[in-house]
């Protein structure tokens, strides 16, 4: 029964794919022709070097972003940028409730470093408990988000440059690795 409903899942998305792209259905309309080109490529479903490295670099800098779209907002980067899809989305899971207090700081901390270099920041010191009315919320929010949005822009744009560049280095080494080990096995059945 399984075997019946995985066939016939893959029927029906593979059906769905092909009528996606069909070359009719494509010209008459820009955005399914956008659709097409941006998500149904196969390059930003499969991991390879560049896409594996952008898919981390989107999902790192998206996750580091404390906003309340992450998921929608790591899709639409990644396609964009042609990087892989499924990287980015599991990335953006990071920044869970464990974890957002940590990076929130962090922000925070960064952002009023860096804002006071060139303008003031608050004086205010950001709360330790959440506000009880909402009139309370809206003043903290409106003081201390521009703040921690300056933050999250910089130690998400430092992030995700270090983890392109870590993720690329790693793929390079693995693959060098696996060039060794096959020259080695070549070597030694040639003996």
């Amino acid at each position: 029964m399984l075997a019946l409903a995985r066939g016939w899942f893959r029927r029906s998305v593979f059906k769905t794919i092909r009528f996606l792209k069909h070359p009719r259905k494509l010209r008459q309309s820009p955005t399914r022709r956008w659709f097409a080109r941006h998500f149904l490529d196969k390059r930003v479903w499969k991991p390879t070097q560049h896409t594996l490295s952008g898919g981390m670099a989107v999902g790192m800098f998206i996750t580091l972003q404390l906003l309340p779209i992450q998921t929608p907002a790591a899709i639409i980067l990644s396609a964009i940028f042609r990087v892989n899809i499924p990287i980015a989305i599991a990335l953006c899971w990071v920044s869970n409730p464990v974890t957002v207090p940590f990076m929130a700081w962090l922000e925070y901390a960064i952002g009023k470093w860096v804002l006071a270099l060139y303008t003031t920041v608050p004086t205010s010191p950001f709360p330790k408990h959440l506000p009880e009315s909402m009139v309370e919320a809206w003043i903290v929010l409106k003081e201390h988000a521009p703040v921690m949005l300056v933050g999250g822009i910089i130690l998400g744009s430092v992030v995700s440059l270090v983890s392109y560049i870590a993720t690329w280095s790693c793929w390079e080494i693995g693959s060098r690795m696996e060039v060794a080990k096959k020259l080695r096995d070549v070597k030694a059945a040639a003996v």
